[in-house]
């Protein structure tokens, strides 16, 4: 599984996943450039790392709303645990 954290100008951070290479080559495409940021994380262990704050790009204050999406992606998808 790779996820992707989407950081628009506007508006609040997003996460999505995409299944293999091939798949997120697919939706890349599909959303031609749109000029917003995305973080790939290519594996589990980077995605909840990043969560952890192991990214600087999302860490801190300043990323709490990236990580609260990754986090709900990680969540939705049975990596973490929604108990806390």
């Amino acid at each position: 599984m790779i996820y992707v954290v989407e950081l628009p100008e506007t508006g609040d951070p997003s996460a999505w996943f995409s299944f293999d290479k091939e798949d997120l080559a697919r939706k890349l495409l599909a959303l031609q450039d749109d000029g917003v940021e995305r973080i790939v994380y290519w594996n589990e262990a980077e995605a909840v790392g990043a969560f952890e704050g192991n990214d600087p790009l999302i860490a801190g204050k300043a990323g709490w709303r990236a990580r609260r999406a990754l986090y709900e992606q990680l969540v939705a998808l049975e990596v973490l645990a929604d108990d806390c």
